[in-house]
């Protein structure tokens, strides 16, 4: 009779290797501060619980565990992790599993920090404080997380989450709240080595909601120049706003690159005698790729103007503005909803995103300028891959679609 395969995780083992494990369950050996129960560490591994303590058996025959006349086990207890809510008087990084952790995000980038690294200790606090559960309950097994993660979309559902001490209500709809809360929970069950497969579904799934909903969005021509209208009858040609809605289209910059993208330019001619104004900006999001340099090329002559009266005055960035950058950006916001409103863009979107609907914009105006050739605008509007131009922002539209088969 065929032996059966040992499996630990549900990978192969072998038997010191199950009995190691438990072993390093049983004493919070390694990274997990808190020892675990045979019943939990059963659930953890993928055992019978009658399995495991077939295992402890064997630890104590090794003296590695003491039995008592009563024939059970002295096993070692767990501190109490009767839950409390995380709050100013018992912080959340107090917790020896979430310091651990910490320590890690604030060193995981080659010594640096990750910069979201703020916003996944919030979210994992959340998370226990909405469930009321302890860091620990997270890192028993998966399906102990999924119950807790699918316990919270429910209290998401009826409005009662418990935001963090120093987090705030969460404006964001119900796929994206709970993907940012379940990708921090996964990130911090990954350090104590609790971690599911790629492209797992379900509520521990990673696929980003929402993705590619908004590849159609974009301006025709005649749109594009009834806003150009708009703001040269409103603000003038030489205006910041004039700046960031062109720059922003045809640098397809996010909002950041193009708040500290420096006026500084090289003009190129071309063999047909058009000049376009090479210009340089950095994106953070890509910053593992080039440094986050990108070029950017401005062609329009009315940008260019607007560009060179603003260097006429010494002005280094490509707008004048004094105001620091969130005072900036919402009164940036509120003119660029008014040109969309204008444009009868009233939409959720365009009125939520006014900035970044430019790289949306953007790619679109530059596509329809070279048949829809991926490979070139992906290298123009800063994507680092084709697959990620096609899928988020470039749908073909149909009309294009129908120009080309007939």
């Amino acid at each position: 009779m065929a032996r059966r395969k040992l499996k630990l995780y549900g990978k192969k083992a072998t038997h010191d290797d199950i009995l190691e494990e438990i072993n390093r369950l049983l004493y919070a050996k390694g990274n997990r501060p808190y020892p675990l129960k045979p019943s939990e560490i059963a659930k953890a591994i993928g055992m019978s619980r009658q399995s495991v303590y077939n295992y402890i058996k064997k630890l104590s025959n090794q003296g590695n565990m003491v039995r008592l006349q009563s024939g059970h086990f002295l096993l070692p207890k767990a501190k109490n992790s009767e839950f409390r809510q995380f709050n100013k008087f018992h912080k959340f990084t107090s917790d020896p599993l979430v310091s651990e952790w910490m320590d890690d995000l604030l060193t995981r980038r080659q010594g640096l920090p990750l910069k979201v690294w703020k916003t996944r200790l919030r979210s994992v606090e959340t998370v226990c404080n909405t469930c009321k559960v302890t860091p620990y309950d997270l890192t028993i097994s998966k399906k102990k997380t999924e119950k807790i993660m699918r316990t919270f979309a429910k209290h998401f559902q009826n409005g009662d989450i418990v935001c963090s001490n120093s987090g705030r209500k969460n404006s964001m709809g119900m796929n994206t709240t709970v993907y940012a809360k379940v990708q921090a929970v996964r990130d911090f069950c990954s350090f104590y080595d609790i971690t599911w497969r790629k492209g797992v579904t379900g509520i521990m799934s990673q696929k980003t909601p929402q993705h590619g909903k908004y590849a159609d969005i974009r301006l025709t021509n005649e749109e594009l120049d009834a806003a150009d209208k708009f703001i040269k009858e409103k603000w003038g040609l030489d205006s910041d706003v004039y700046r960031w809605f062109w720059i922003g289209i045809e640098s397809c910059a996010r909002f950041s690159a193009l708040y500290n993208m420096k006026n500084e330019f090289t003009k190129f001619e071309t063999k047909s005698g058009k000049i376009i104004f090479l210009m340089s900006v950095f994106e953070s999001k890509t910053e593992d790729i080039r440094g986050g340099k990108w070029t950017k090329f401005i062609t329009r002559p009315d940008t260019q103007k607007s560009l060179e009266l603003i260097k006429s005055r010494n002005c280094d960035k490509i707008y004048e503005s004094t105001l620091s950058k969130y005072p900036f950006k919402k009164e940036m916001y509120q003119k660029l909803s008014e040109i969309y409103r204008f444009l009868g863009k009233n939409d959720a979107y365009f009125q939520h995103h006014p900035s970044h609907v430019l790289r949306h914009i953007g790619a679109h105006y530059w596509l329809s300028k070279t048949n829809y050739n991926f490979g070139i605008i992906a290298e123009v509007g800063g994507w680092h891959t084709i697959d990620e131009l096609k899928k988020s922002y470039g749908q073909i539209p149909p009309e294009k679609i129908l120009e080309i088969i007939n």
